[in-house]
């Protein structure tokens, strides 16, 4: 009796211990502001995407998104309001983006979007989609500031690129949009 009790114990500490380790993991990998994926969640869930999308030669969407004017709202409304901003773009993307997307938050004002078997028109529309839900937030929000994000992408290829590579394309891209915009 005494030897299946132990045995039942050790069988519950062992569930407990691995329920207790997901929770550790998913918190390791989650942003505590805007609930997304961090920055550690790279290795895990976005090359393992990436791999798999090249494996089955599956084009896959890289977007770079950017908060304009997060030091400008910081400093004139207080880190409050730019928290409001960031989780305000954050939410626009994640109600945007098919099930089978990931969102990381690579940066402090910086998002990464992977989309599995896009096309320049659905990224098109999904990037008109992520504004207006952005316009939306703000109105009903109603801060008295602007409230945008910049946004540029790329698509994958056959070639020998890393995801690294393509995230900094989609970088420079945005960064040309956000030129253009200022």
């Amino acid at each position: 009796l005494n030897v299946f009790l132990e045995t039942i114990e050790n069988m519950y500490n062992h569930i407990v211990l691995k329920r207790m380790n997901e929770e550790l993991s998913k918190l390791y990998m989650m942003d505590s502001l805007t609930g997304v994926y961090n920055r550690m969640a790279y290795n895990y869930k976005a090359i393992p995407l990436f791999e798999q999308c090249r494996e089955e030669r599956v084009p896959l969407v890289v977007m770079f998104v950017d908060v304009n004017r997060l030091k400008y709202i910081n400093d004139n409304y207080g880190h409050d309001m730019g928290n409001l901003a960031i989780k305000a773009i954050v939410s626009a993307i994640e109600q945007s983006v098919p099930k089978d997307g990931i969102v990381l938050r690579y940066g402090g004002d910086e998002f990464v979007v992977l989309i599995p078997d896009s096309d320049d028109e659905k990224v098109k529309r999904l990037m008109e989609q992520i504004n207006e839900k952005i316009q939306a937030t703000k109105q009903k929000e109603n801060v008295p500031f602007e409230i945008s994000a910049s946004m540029g992408y790329v698509i994958t290829d056959e070639s020998k690129k890393t995801l690294n590579d393509y995230i900094n394309e989609a970088d420079e891209k945005m960064y040309e949009v956000k030129k253009k915009s200022r």
